[in-house]
């Protein structure tokens, strides 16, 4: 555990305000992507497509950057980076999962076309379209929680400009 001790770090703003409005604008455009997909009467066959990956991503990346350059000196160190690409991350995906969940509960069909692209073409529903709404919400913000999580870890690579400060070990002189 004394790897974990090793380094200070610095923390040079206020990235959960940051993250909580970041997170809230990636989420609103994962959700407007499904609402417009089906206005234009094409909509999307799956909760979670490329399209949904790439704005998730495309997101963490840019909100990464656009906050180290708010800073201060415009320096950030990868854990200040990490913590907010996370928050960001895992805020859109919990919003984008609600808005999934209350737009399939009010367009059953949508539901039914996610059901059965995903189950297969010949599944029968064994449960309400409410039910599987839920489901499709729930597993579809689980796994663009990961997926931004991991783009999280790589933006703070890329864009971390600043090294925590090494500890040196207070040896006991006797």
């Amino acid at each position: 555990m004394r790897f974990f001790h090793r380094y200070s770090s610095t923390i040079h703003g206020n990235y959960r305000k940051a993250y909580l409005r970041c997170g809230l604008i990636t989420g609103g455009l994962l959700a407007l992507y499904i609402m417009v997909r089906y206005l234009m009467g094409s909509p999307a066959e799956s909760p979670e497509a490329y399209m949904s990956d790439i704005i998730m991503l495309v997101a963490v990346f840019l909100f990464t950057l656009l906050y180290r350059n708010s800073l201060a000196e415009k320096k950030a160190t990868l854990k200040e980076l990490m913590l907010f690409g996370m928050g960001t991350a895992v805020v859109a995906s919990v919003l984008y999962g609600l808005c999934l969940w209350l737009f399939g509960y009010a367009i059953p069909e949508q539901t039914d076309l996610f059901t059965r692209t995903l189950r297969g073409e010949e599944a029968v529903l064994s449960a309400p379209s409410h039910y599987w709404a839920a489901w499709w919400g729930f597993e579809s913000a689980i796994k663009l929680a990961v997926l931004g999580g991991f783009g999280a870890f790589i933006a703070a690579i890329v864009f971390k400009n600043e090294k925590g400060a090494i500890r040196e070990k207070k040896s006991k002189k006797q």
